[in-house]
């Protein structure tokens, strides 16, 4: 199986790593009912307030996904297939919006069927973990973590707040 390269953030922590996902990509892994943790591989481990020096080396860790707020790769296919849209429509719709996560501000593009559905994204169907692309992090209280990322995922159980932005602030 092919490893998939992941910047992972928590609330105290920035994790990179590589998680072994197999063709289905991150999304899927995240997503997985049956398993409450991920394993990450060949990592680096950083303090969110001491991100600017050394990282631990760690060959192993175990992180409980309900402590993830966003997971960052380095393509869109890094994240897999992913079912944004609802039945009747074939091409998903993109939506520019502004997210409040767990300590971070994400912007950046979620798809849909159609009309944006503030409630069918935050509670209709199983997925915890929500893909966003043309995305950018930032730490509300730690201005010097910021990335800025083909695709995410985030942690649709960690939000706080989302609205919609201009047509123009986001390319």
């Amino acid at each position: 199986m092919k490893p998939t390269n992941v910047v992972v953030y928590t609330t105290t922590h920035r994790i990179t790593g590589q998680i072994i996902s197999g063709v289905l990509g991150l999304f899927s892994v995240l997503n997985r009912p049956t398993e409450s943790y991920i394993e990450i591989e060949d990592c680096e481990l950083n303090p969110l307030h001491q991100i600017t020096k050394q990282a631990e080396r760690i060959s192993q860790l175990w992180l409980v996904k309900d402590e993830i707020a966003a997971a960052i790769v380095e393509s869109r296919t890094g994240l897999g297939p992913s079912s944004a849209t609802r039945a009747g429509y074939t091409k998903p719709f993109p939506h520019r919006v502004h997210i409040l996560v767990g300590g971070y501000e994400l912007r950046g593009l979620i798809e849909s069927g159609a009309r944006f559905d503030f409630a069918a994204l935050m509670f209709e169907g199983d997925s915890n973990f929500v893909p966003m692309y043309n995305a950018k992090l930032s730490a509300i209280l730690f201005p010097r973590v910021q990335a800025d990322a083909p695709a995410m995922v985030f942690n649709r159980t960690m939000v706080h707040a989302l609205n919609l932005l201009p047509r123009d602030e986001i390319p």
